[in-house]
């Protein structure tokens, strides 16, 4: 048997090679598990965190744009959110610039930063344009004495508005902030209103918190609707509507089937009314993000009022002819009035008038 002869060095490059085969195949596993840690990681650990451009029943993305909206309404009377914008800066975190505007209006009022980091909401400024009228006068029915503003002050206060609009053109448009002498129910608001002013369109109406609907501070909330029901701000496209009005009946009144649209005006607007509520309070996770907004128990506690009593508004945010405003204070159904807005366009001619209003001729 002849002896086989071994060329060692070619066995040697042989091993070598396979050893940088299986080195190369290796480092290719490592690297794609690197990789698919890198991508994987962060979306598993977001899934623990509020996500506020995440999908819900109804929304294909951007939840937190229309449950701010709807919070909006709820606490919100004479501006609207009029632009939002949402970047993510890191595992459950999120950097959020929310932009006002009066309603009808173009014109910035403030800006809002807000980051939401897991689960946590810190504000970069805390600005909220509110008239002080409707939590001035919640707070003081909380006390003793409900009539804590004399009415002697209250009727100087009207005064003076009613002497700083006379000058104003007759074309002024205003938006103005009413505080009532004695809450009303919708259909006594309604009434009111159509006896007192035939050019006035109703805003937002405010609504009586029971007395242990308190934030945490212990300060009573101020909570309303309008009644239109119409969206106001930025549009939200609604993948599921029909599914959305089945669950939240006229939520948004554009949605409403024949049948709601033959309820009476009463059972629209207290309709309405619960199913913001009831919206919230099934969406208790955005309002979890932040401890200052009203949470789930007491927008319980103000449902159940609701549900026992009805709606009692005791004021209301209007927009109206300047002319028209001075016939509402001097309604004696008036305690006090806050003005928020003035839109002064002076008419040159007859053509120049809005539909439907009759303006008195000009002094």
């Amino acid at each position: 048997m002849k002896p086989q002869n071994f060329d060692f060095e070619k066995i040697q490059k042989n091993i070598k090679k396979k050893n940088q085969q299986k080195n190369l195949l290796l480092v290719t596993i490592a690297a794609f598990l690197t990789l698919g840690l890198f991508w994987s990681v962060p979306k598993i650990l977001n899934q623990f965190f509020y996500n506020p451009t995440s999908k819900n029943a109804y929304l294909a993305n951007n939840q937190y744009l229309f449950n701010r909206q709807i919070y909006n309404e709820l606490t919100l009377p004479s501006y609207e959110m009029s632009d939002l914008t949402i970047d993510k800066a890191g595992i459950g975190t999120y950097q959020i610039k929310e932009t006002y505007s009066p309603k009808y209006s173009n014109k910035v009022v403030g800006f809002r930063g807000v980051e939401i980091k897991r689960n946590k909401c810190h504000y970069d400024n805390n600005f909220y344009p509110i008239s002080p009228i409707f939590n001035q006068e919640v707070a003081s029915a909380s006390q003793f004495h409900p009539d804590k503003i004399a009415s002697a002050d209250s009727n100087l206060s009207k005064s003076n508005l009613l002497e700083n609009i006379k000058p104003l053109p007759k074309s002024t448009y205003v938006t103005v902030d009413l505080a009532f002498k004695k809450d009303k129910s919708i259909s006594d608001y309604s009434d009111w209103l159509n006896v007192t002013t035939t050019g006035a369109e109703t805003l937002w109406q405010a609504v009586r918190p029971p007395q242990k609907a308190v934030d945490k501070n212990e300060a009573p909330m101020v909570v309303g609707y309008a009644p239109s029901a119409s969206f106001s701000g930025i549009s939200v496209a609604i993948t599921n509507e029909k599914k959305l009005n089945q669950d939240f009946p006229l939520l948004i009144g554009s949605l409403a089937d024949d049948k709601q649209n033959n309820w009476s005006e009463e059972k629209r607007q207290t309709t309405h009314f619960k199913s913001l509520l009831n919206y919230l309070i099934e969406n208790e996770i955005f309002l979890a993000q932040d401890t200052h907004l009203l949470q789930k128990p007491t927008l319980k506690n103000i449902l159940q009022e609701v549900e026992k009593n009805g709606i009692k508004i005791y004021g209301a945010t209007l927009r109206l002819p300047a002319f028209e405003l001075e016939k509402i204070l001097q309604n004696e159904a008036i305690k006090i009035a806050y003005i928020t807005e003035v839109d002064v366009f002076p008419l040159t001619s007859q053509s120049a008038q809005l539909p439907g209003v009759h303006y008195p001729a000009e002094k």
